[in-house]
């Protein structure tokens, strides 16, 4: 579907950043779509994990920004 709709970019949110979050973000990199994971949008319950998978992803698979960022990034584009 997303081979077919040809999104400029993948915002991603969830739970348990550790696992489903990162493991999506590491996939749709691996099939070169730029990915934006929505920082106010994911947690987990292990708050190590999801430490370190926000610092793994950071800047290396995705950009990781805030609502207000994305936001702001979306008005830019549309105006």
């Amino acid at each position: 579907m997303l081979h077919r709709l040809t999104p400029d970019v993948l915002i991603l949110a969830g739970i348990n950043t550790h696992a489903c979050v990162r493991v999506t973000a590491i996939d749709a990199y691996q099939r070169d779509w730029k990915i934006v994971v929505a920082a106010d949008c994911v947690d987990s319950y292990d708050r190590e994990h999801h430490d370190i998978s926000m610092q793994y992803m950071k800047g290396k698979i995705a950009m990781v920004m805030t609502n207000e960022e994305i936001r702001s990034a979306l008005d830019a584009t549309w105006s």
